[in-house]
């Protein structure tokens, strides 16, 4: 392959332009055609980026001889037979999260982008690109929390809904049929991934779970609404690990984000970063480290997921958040919706 990737994006809406503005920013790639279904889009865009190969259908895009590999900014109902499409024509995908509507459509991707051979990036990467999940990682894979038994994951919004509060032209994020799920699937996937990283035991095992819908006053919408605002679910790997994920779009609370991670050495609170232990065993005594990290923006999260994209592919390596682990994220997911509708736990032979 070149020393330069040439890239389309496929979904030019807003996530889609800041994929754009992402890629405006890195050296070793260029954006060479871009698709959507919506004309208004495609102008937007290819004016703002100059770009000169819009389509209509993503099709005549993959279609393009010299096209190493696309960005999937599409919504969620469409991201497999679209990354199906893309691995047949031979390009490598980086795809937004949630990675599918369900872990059968992910195990299709994977699949499909196996048997071609070309790389499957899930965008659910940015939970690990920061210097927070780097240096949690150091210190798990060192040791030093020693056998790690419990992890809690944390995201609350005071009023975030995509749709109502924020993005309010996605309406589909609102659509069960389009999104595949609310709060969950769209923003807790980057806590489970994050977990998926950051944690030795990998495998999922069993969920339990709840959600709800209703929060604040009653809305009078003309679109579908009916995912969940707030999901609390308690999943079981096979090595005994638990981890708990409480994740809201809208809550009475406080805007709230913490991710815990407790060993039987050590413990972490991933931001800001501080490491928990024993210095005096006879007395118990404990202390804590705390490292200032600083913070990055949504901006510079984006510069590092495509940078580490385009990476993994000129240099023949696995992107941050692979195609395989996507799908765990999506069985997980998958095992707490039907949790939620059968108010039972759920094994992963039951999905």
């Amino acid at each position: 392959m070149n020393k330069i990737l040439n890239i389309g994006i496929i979904g030019v809406g807003v996530v889609g332009r800041f994929h754009l503005q992402a890629l405006a920013n890195q050296k070793n790639a260029r954006v060479i055609a871009i698709s959507d279904i919506k004309s208004e889009a495609l102008k937007i865009a290819s004016e703002r980026f100059k770009i000169e190969k819009c389509f209509k259908d993503y099709h005549d895009l993959l279609s393009l001889g010299n096209l190493d590999a696309v960005i999937i900014s599409t919504p969620p109902f469409n991201h497999a037979k679209i990354t199906c499409d893309a691995a047949i024509a031979g390009k490598h995908i980086l795809c937004e999260k949630p990675m599918a509507m369900n872990s059968k459509e992910a195990a299709k991707m994977v699949e499909a982008c196996n048997k071609a051979g070309v790389k499957l990036g899930i965008c659910s990467a940015r939970a690990r690109v920061t210097p927070q999940a780097e240096m949690a990682k150091q210190y798990v894979s060192s040791g030093k929390l020693g056998k790690i038994y419990y992890a809690r994951f944390t995201r609350i919004r005071r009023r975030g809904r995509p749709g109502i509060d924020i993005l309010k032209e996605s309406k589909w994020f609102l659509d069960s049929s389009k999104a595949g799920g609310g709060a969950l699937i769209d923003i807790g996937c980057y806590d489970i991934d994050l977990a998926l990283y950051l944690l030795e035991d990998s495998q999922p095992t069993s969920v339990s779970a709840t959600v709800y819908k209703g929060v604040g006053k009653r809305l009078r919408l003309k679109t579908k609404y009916d995912v969940e605002e707030h999901s609390s679910a308690f999943v079981r790997f096979k090595s005994g690990l638990a981890v708990s994920f409480e994740t809201a779009w809208a809550a009475n609370m406080t805007p709230h984000q913490e991710a815990l991670i407790f060993g039987s050495k050590g413990g972490l609170k991933i931001d800001p970063f501080t490491y928990f232990t024993y210095f005096n065993e006879k007395n118990d005594k404990g202390i804590a480290l705390s490292y200032d990290l600083g913070r990055i923006d949504w901006n510079t999260l984006q510069e590092l997921l495509v940078k580490d994209f385009i990476e993994a592919c000129l240099n023949d390596r696995p992107p941050k958040t692979t195609g395989e682990d996507g799908l765990k994220a999506m069985q997980i997911i998958d095992m707490a919706y039907k949790s939620a509708r059968l108010n039972r736990e759920v094994k992963i032979n039951e999905i």
